[in-house]
């Protein structure tokens, strides 16, 4: 059984060094397969709500890289 984790959860705006997977996609940036969300961000608009999860910047790597292997 895994363990629940913490992860902070931000709404509205999120700091710059965090970003959901659109805009690291928008950077040329991916996530790799083990990474887990650092925080959740959460965006409200009148007709909208919409929860993303949110990634270190840089722990992301270029999306023609392939990752490293352990």
């Amino acid at each position: 059984m895994r363990k629940k984790r913490d992860i902070p959860t931000y709404e509205q705006t999120h700091p710059p060094h965090l970003a959901t997977a659109e805009e690291l996609a928008a950077e040329g940036l991916k996530i790799t397969r083990d990474l887990l969300p650092a925080a959740l961000f959460k965006f409200k608009a009148p007709d909208l709500e919409r929860m993303s999860a949110l990634y270190e910047r840089s722990e992301c790597v270029p999306i023609d890289q392939k990752p490293e292997t352990s």
